[in-house]
């Protein structure tokens, strides 16, 4: 984690400098997704990143890639689980997916070879200064949810809230100004 800590302020300080700031946030979002990926064994597809927008009245995902210029949810959508987290301060589990009311479209955007829906997931705040700054996702994809993986647990929840708080400041530090 220090490794990934060291990378991500190292190119935050380059956020002045490079030519396309937008660029080098979604790199250091993309540097987080590999990682936590790794730490949860799961594909890089099955992590999201959604900051809330500049004027703060939309979440935009900043990873996967593909999806930043998708669109966004307006924070005022009750049936999006990312617009709940965000409001509620408090991240869950959530292992019957399917059988949840939420956002789906950005389920059937093909990031592999074929979409895969998403089972299982664990759903979290990012926390910047004590405010919410957006969520993150941890899914499990598959035909169904015993092919998807293990459920997650509150353990699972809380390692996510922990490794999330601590790459929250060089994200918002390298955020760009209209995101």
């Amino acid at each position: 984690m220090k490794d990934l800590l060291d990378i991500l302020e190292a190119m935050a300080a380059q956020k002045g400098v490079v030519e396309n700031p937008r660029e080098l946030f979604l790199d250091m979002a993309e540097r987080v997704v590999k990682s936590v990926s790794q730490s949860f064994g799961c594909k890089s597809d099955e992590v999201a990143i959604l900051l809330v927008t500049s004027d703060g009245k939309h979440l935009r995902f900043a990873a996967p890639r593909r999806f930043a210029d998708l669109g966004t949810i307006p924070v005022t959508k009750r049936d999006s689980i990312a617009v709940n987290i965000l409001g509620r301060k408090v991240g869950e589990a959530m292992n019957n997916v399917p059988m949840v009311k939420h956002v789906a479209f950005f389920e059937t955007v093909k990031l592999r070879e074929k979409a895969l829906p998403i089972q299982k997931m664990i759903t979290v705040p990012i926390l910047y200064e004590g405010n919410a700054v957006g969520v993150a996702q941890i899914s499990r994809k598959g035909e169904n949810p015993a092919v998807a993986g293990a459920d997650f647990t509150g353990t699972d929840v809380q390692k996510a809230q922990e490794l999330f708080a601590k790459v929250a400041t060089p994200l918002m530090s390298a955020r760009p100004e209209r995101f």
